[in-house]
């Protein structure tokens, strides 16, 4: 007895290679989420101890580490992987926004520091989950 319904993908999906450089991406969005959630963890140690400053600006170095590795690593995707632009478009956005986080926070402003602070980590967490889960849709080569 067989049945008229069709698997919702392909067998031969499962086995598609992925573009090149994408594990690179992989590597990078991990490491900038981490980096992101070490951020809000010297947050806290900025409001529960005196050295919690240096750890908070440490971490900040951190991300801008992070964020310059993925926006290469998106871009690589891109250009050499042949993979969608959408992954940079959301790198490259972080970038300027990282730089207002910057700014903002070095001038002790809490009211717009906390909450972009939020929507940068949220952000990292959906594009590192989009790498992750979501089997990119390779173009002609």
């Amino acid at each position: 007895m067989s049945s008229s319904v069709k698997p919702p993908f392909p067998a031969h999906a499962e086995h598609a290679p992925l573009p090149r450089f994408f594990g690179l991406m992989r590597a990078t969005t991990l490491f900038l989420a981490a980096t992101l959630l070490m951020q809000a963890f010297t947050a806290g140690q900025l409001l529960s101890n005196e050295g919690g400053r240096q750890l908070h600006d440490a971490a900040g170095g951190a991300v801008s580490v992070a964020l310059v590795l993925q926006v290469i690593a998106a871009f690589l995707v891109w250009r050499v992987g042949h993979e969608s632009v959408r992954y940079l478009v959301v790198s490259a956005s972080m970038v300027p926004l990282t730089g207002v986080q910057f700014v903002v926070g070095a001038s002790g402003d809490v009211a717009i520091h906390v909450p972009l602070g939020v929507a940068l980590f949220g952000a990292g967490t959906v594009l590192a989950a989009q790498v992750w889960w979501t089997r990119p849709a390779r173009t002609a080569d």
